[in-house]
């Protein structure tokens, strides 16, 4: 698949008001065509079913959707381990906005030990996108009591700054909370996560209807807690 059947592709599912839409909430450096990510989603599968994946993989970035299209296509990959971890590993470094990288990340099919150390990796990386990437990817595919105690390690092991960081610290540990109970309140309530990102955290536990009330009100108590500690 040439460049320009690639954008001919993208620019039959463009939609003019989502684009004016979404480039008031996103700050890409990429061209929008304003697909909606179900039709890229759709448009991913297609070509995979042709053979076209490498070829959109291998071609620089067009535009954004060409740049989601990526992280779809490498996420779904029956590469080897190491080969896909190579290729996630250049597709961060494209990632600029929190849905290319949340989109590929909720494609990823993750469950074995070694693609679990792997986005641990990810994770503590000082990459603010490649460590969210790592974050996500564990939040969509290894909340499970198993990795509860490590997920908390990760947590402590974060070195990117920001807030694309914390919320996916926060979204994380919220999500293990709701998936093994008390697992990401103990994290929450451990002082592993800095003060930007436990409020996020507390927040999305507020609103959460899988974290239990008490939780979400004992959470909420720790940062306020915590937020007065520090103005002594």
């Amino acid at each position: 698949m040439t460049a320009e059947q690639l954008l001919a592709r993208i620019e039959a599912i463009a939609d003019d008001k989502n684009r004016e839409f979404f480039s008031r909430l996103s700050h890409t450096r990429y061209k929008l065509y304003g697909a909606r990510v179900p039709d890229v989603r759709k448009l991913a599968k297609e070509l995979a079913k042709e053979g076209a994946a490498d070829d959109v993989i291998a071609l620089p970035p067009m535009c954004y959707e060409h740049v989601m299209l990526k992280g779809i296509l490498i996420a779904g990959s029956k590469a080897p381990l190491g080969q896909k971890v190579k290729m996630l590993d250049g597709y961060a470094a494209l990632i600029d906005d929190w849905a290319l990288c949340d989109i590929a990340c909720s494609c990823l099919r993750f469950k074995k030990r070694e693609e679990f150390d792997a986005m641990k990796e990810f994770a503590t990386a000082r990459e603010p996108f490649k460590a969210r990437f790592g974050l996500i990817a564990i939040e969509s595919c290894f909340c499970k009591e198993e990795y509860a105690e490590e997920i908390g390690d990760v947590v402590r092991g974060i070195r990117a700054r920001g807030y694309y960081v914390d919320m996916g610290a926060a979204w994380l540990v919220c999500t293990l909370e709701a998936k093994v109970k008390g697992a990401g309140s103990k994290i929450l309530t451990s002082g592993a996560m800095n003060e930007a990102a436990s409020a996020m955290c507390a927040g999305k536990m507020r609103d959460s209807r899988r974290v239990d009330r008490e939780t979400a009100r004992l959470a909420a108590e720790y940062v306020k807690a915590r937020k007065g500690n520090k103005k002594r």
